[in-house]
């Protein structure tokens, strides 16, 4: 099955937040991200941890990275070679998943996560996926599940059941939201499919962990909702203004025709989403044509007040991959040759900025910690 990921479309990163909101008993929170100042001053970075690797593969701009107990786990996002193992320091361990066609490799994956000593990916297998569980320790393949659905994002519950993501190509299934026991069978269905068999799939992260609840967002839609046992419930919702897409858009059967309508009339996504017990994060991307912004919103969960900042990968590449909250840090992977150049510009502290001046051009990414206001 043919799957169009967002940098193939052009769609950036993005994410929730909330700053002039209205509240909806129905539906939770209406953010109206217009109304969130602008703050010029981007955040402190005040640690910085270098990664160290036995090979060149992660050069790129595009990566994906995972956060844990157990360290960093670093792939690049188009054609990964393997996952590769990181310390909490930056030492470089080894690489826990390698693709390729000899036992214990995978053909493919598309998205990784890790559940206690486990590292969890899933290969689309055409009409079902198959979950791959690494031994984080050993860095060996433990077992394999095949299951009944397909999916792009998935989640692994405490129960042993998973939650499945599998967008809105009609052909994938019957239902967008589908949750898997620990056969792989399924056991629940939610979020009815009826958009039209010729669109084809948005393959994205769709499941993101909030302070003690499950998060799930749609590629392109408004609601965030969290998952229950076997329900849904609708917390938040974007109003992304102008460019929010019309209904009438989905009706167009043609999926070029219908990307060509969305670039031309403009379109907004929050594509990542980080809470805890204080903060309440979002990376929200604007398109329309050429024009293309991001956005990093910061909403303090007990002060109630919120900011955002307007960030893009020429003028700051430091911000432009958030990928964990770690109490009042982002945490970012930034591309080593993009901060060389702006070396001087960038607002580090003095430590990390003399941390910083040993990079080469060919050196690893960076993991960089922006510290949040209190």
């Amino acid at each position: 099955m043919k799957i169009i990921h967002y940098l193939f479309l052009g769609l950036l990163i993005g994410v929730f937040a909330c700053n002039s909101s209205e509240k909806n008993s129905n539906q939770g929170e209406t953010i109206q991200l217009d109304k969130i100042p602008i703050q010029e001053n981007k955040l402190l970075i005040e640690k910085a941890i270098l990664l160290g690797s036995d090979s060149l593969e992660l050069l790129g701009s595009e990566l994906r990275a995972v956060f844990s107990n157990h360290g960093f786990f670093v792939s690049n996002y188009n054609g990964p070679k393997a996952i590769h193992h990181f310390s909490l320091e930056g030492e470089h361990l080894g690489r826990i998943v390698e693709v390729g066609e000899a036992p214990g490799q995978v053909l493919r994956f598309e998205e990784f996560r890790v559940k206690g000593d486990t590292l969890i990916l899933n290969t689309g297998k055409g009409d079902h996926t198959v979950l791959n569980f690494f031994s984080i320790p050993d860095h060996s393949l433990v077992k394999t599940l095949e299951t009944e659905a397909s999916a792009f994002s998935f989640y692994p519950n405490e129960d042993g059941s998973f939650w499945f993501y599998s967008g809105m190509n009609k052909a994938v299934g019957d239902y967008r939201l589908q949750k898997i026991n620990a056969e792989g069978k399924v056991i629940t269905k939610l979020l009815f499919n009826d958009f039209n068999e010729s669109l084809l799939p948005l393959a994205a992260q769709s499941f993101f962990e909030g302070d003690d609840r499950l998060l799930l967002r749609e590629p392109l839609f408004p609601e965030i909702y969290e998952v229950m046992a076997d329900t849904l419930k609708q917390v938040k919702s974007f109003d992304f203004g102008s460019y929010s897409i019309p209904d009438e858009t989905w009706e167009i059967e043609d999926p070029f025709e219908l990307f060509e309508q969305l670039n031309k009339n403009g379109f907004a996504d929050s594509y990542s989403i980080f809470e805890n017990e204080d903060y309440f994060l979002g990376y929200v991307a604007f398109q329309k044509e050429k024009e293309n912004r991001k956005e990093l919103v910061v909403v303090n969960r007990k002060t109630g007040n919120s900011e955002k900042f307007q960030l893009n990968r020429n003028d700051f590449p430091e911000y432009y991959s958030p990928f964990a909250l770690d109490g009042n840090h982002v945490l970012f992977i930034a591309y080593a040759p993009a901060l060389i150049k702006r070396l001087d510009q960038l607002n580090v502290t003095e430590e990390v900025r003399e941390q910083l001046k040993v990079l080469e051009e060919d050196s690893n990414p960076v993991i960089l910690y922006g510290r949040l206001e209190e």
